[in-house]
């Protein structure tokens, strides 16, 4: 009984540890969002990368650390499915990675040519889009198994619905970065330099979809863990 207690102790510490992380995709998506809806100017997105951004990477990292220097600290055996917390933190670590490294090839772009492209631009607004949208459905997704008032029925039909968002989220990610990248190879196939800075913008972009879809199917797991 006293170690079904501290593993319920220890899954509520670790899920608000990864809410956290998610919280953090999803405001930092919220905010580039609102930058590139105001200006697209490249000094305003890299004065959001220096400080916001590469900000939020830390404090992810860390929060992923403290992950693991939990389960390694003596609590390990206590913890059950122990996996699937590391491969969920591990997967937004690699989000929010994925958006860095997207957001730097764009500022790449930039410093090769300073004229915009609304409709790479367009492409690019879309995936950042999905990515607010998935890392919002992931925050309701750790919310929902975190929250002991409903039955297990009831519970086990809001995960689902809340992962769906999710994989349909990451569905439509899929979509804009296949027709994204149909229009950059054929716009810019005499252009080397700004194709291949434009292809890797949206490639990470929609690597970071996949990274939440992935720690939204740990974290779907953990929560389906809990119920009979």
């Amino acid at each position: 009984m006293l170690i079904m207690a501290i593993d319920s102790i220890s899954k509520i510490t670790l899920i608000e540890v990864l809410q956290n992380m998610a919280q953090d995709i999803q405001n930092i998506s919220a905010t580039l969002l609102t930058r590139m809806h105001e200006n697209t100017k490249s000094e305003y997105i890299e004065k959001f990368y220096r400080q916001d951004l590469m900000s939020a990477k830390d404090r992810i990292s860390r929060n992923k650390d403290r992950i693991f220097d939990y389960l390694a600290s003596g609590r390990l055996e206590l913890v059950s499915y122990k996996e699937f917390y590391i491969n969920s933190s591990l997967q937004m670590e690699c989000a929010i990675s994925k958006l860095e490294a997207g957001i730097y090839r764009l500022l790449l772009s930039y410093s090769i040519d300073k004229s915009d492209d609304s409709e790479v631009y367009k492409t690019i607004e879309g995936l950042i889009g999905e990515i607010y949208s998935s890392s919002q459905s992931l925050v309701d997704l750790l919310r929902s198994i975190s929250t002991g008032t409903k039955g297990n029925s009831e519970k086990r039909k809001i995960i689902e619905e809340r992962f769906n968002k999710i994989s349909e989220s990451e569905g439509r990610g899929d979509i804009i970065y296949r027709e994204g990248l149909a229009r950059v190879l054929v716009k810019y196939s005499d252009k080397p330099s700004r194709l291949i800075s434009f292809k890797e913008t949206i490639e990470y972009l929609e690597d970071c979809i996949d990274c939440l879809y992935n720690a939204s199917v740990y974290i779907k797991l953990i929560g389906f863990s809990g119920l009979a």
